[in-house]
């Protein structure tokens, strides 16, 4: 039990954004390796440490213990870090526990273990508010700092596959990283692929965060992989914490009107209110 995070659930303050879900549940142990890097706005937890990923038995208990309290319809978020697939192999047991206390749930993943709880995921959005972000970064995978199941070959198929089966589900855009991923072309091939694949939205982030470590880490593989790149980064951004795309106008403009034009979600109040119609809230795009 050395290590274990017992607060599972932390209540979200800033229910304008995080796809607006009640409470993050932090139900494993260990960190997502593409952490070690950067994160983005889009991260709740932008925390790494060197460690495996699991899920103690016990936590499941602790779950249910918390869950108890909390008011139903509650939206229930899992997030990325770490990748919830990174520690088990189905959400089936998680999945009963919140139809138990009917609560909702928004799951961010980009793992095809997914595809192992399609059909309890279609049984539990009949009764229940579900929501899925499938997170994609690039067209194929090729960096260090990007997550292999990232790529867009491997996230078309889940988010098509979803999307078939007529869950509500999007792409999540992340990171866009200034001359690595951040090219017009690549972006519109992603969002044709999103449109093609019917996604029910599209959320991008044209900004990447960084502490002290992690920006260390991210040059130093910069470094071995794209040495070029390295007089660019520090003329244009140094060890500046945030930094935005320089082609982050024209890549919101393309968004925006290809969402537009084949009527997909972009505005995250319009997100939020496909499945939980009843918070009332204005929020600003990006």
């Amino acid at each position: 039990m050395d290590n274990l995070n017992l607060h599972i659930l932390t209540p979200n303050k800033h229910k304008k954004r995080f796809f607006g879900v009640d409470y993050f549940m932090n139900i494993a142990t260990g960190y997502n390796p593409a952490f070690k890097y950067l994160s983005t706005p889009l991260d709740p937890n932008t925390v790494y440490k060197e460690g495996p990923v699991s899920i103690h038995p016990e936590m499941y208990r602790f779950l249910e213990s918390e869950l108890s309290s909390k008011e139903k319809g509650s939206i229930i978020g899992i997030f990325q870090n770490p990748d919830i697939y990174m520690a088990c192999n189905s959400l089936l047991r998680i999945i009963e526990i919140l139809e138990k206390y009917e609560m909702g749930l928004f799951l961010e993943t980009s793992s095809p273990k997914i595809f192992n709880d399609l059909d309890k995921l279609v049984d539990f959005s009949k009764n229940n508010p579900l929501l899925i972000g499938i997170t994609t970064s690039n067209i194929e995978p090729n960096l260090k700092i990007l997550s292999e199941t990232d790529s867009l070959s491997n996230t078309s198929k889940i988010l098509n596959k979803l999307r078939q089966n007529n869950l509500n589900c999007g792409m999540i855009l992340k990171p866009i990283i200034p001359q690595v991923n951040d090219d017009i072309d690549g972006f519109n091939q992603i969002l044709d692929t999103c449109v093609q694949c019917d996604a029910t939205f599209i959320y991008p982030t044209f900004t990447i965060n960084f502490d002290s470590r992690k920006i260390k880490e991210f040059y130093n593989t910069i470094d071995l992989e794209f040495p070029n790149y390295m007089n660019y980064y520090y003329d244009k951004f140094g060890y500046k914490t945030s930094w935005e795309t320089m082609n982050a106008s024209e890549l919101k403009k393309n968004y925006v009107i290809k969402c537009r034009k084949h009527k997909v979600l972009y505005a995250m109040r319009d997100i939020i209110n496909l499945y939980k119609p009843d918070l009332n809230i204005q929020m600003k795009l990006f």
